[in-house]
């Protein structure tokens, strides 16, 4: 009997009219996980070599162009400032460092 009426509705795998589609189950953790995560933010790659020396090396890349530049610095206390190194490539400040002062500024290609 259950057949028959099936048969009446359907007409080789096709729905009739009265019969609506079924809308798809959402999948609310994936909804809930995606409103939840914050927008990306932008990060910047840097690397600090010979930290226990008076004069260390920073690699980084630049904050607005990503070219690569490594930076040697005095960090010998007393007098440690904050300084804001100029990207040669953009001209914009590429990262601020925390030293007695820059004793240079290379570009190199992104280590990254």
């Amino acid at each position: 009997m259950l057949l028959i009426q099936c048969m009446d509705k359907c007409q080789g795998g096709k729905i009739m009219s009265d019969q609506k589609p079924r809308p798809r189950p959402r999948n609310l953790e994936q909804e809930q996980e995606q409103e939840q995560q914050p927008d990306p933010q932008p990060c910047q790659r840097i690397k600090i070599v010979d930290c226990n020396k008076p004069v260390s090396r920073v690699f980084y890349e630049c904050y607005h162009c990503l070219q690569g530049l490594v930076s040697e610095c005095d960090k010998s206390p007393p007098t440690v400032k904050e300084i804001k190194i100029t990207c040669p490539n953009c001209d914009k400040t590429a990262i601020t460092l925390i030293a007695k002062k820059v004793l240079s500024t290379n570009t190199i290609e992104s280590p990254w």
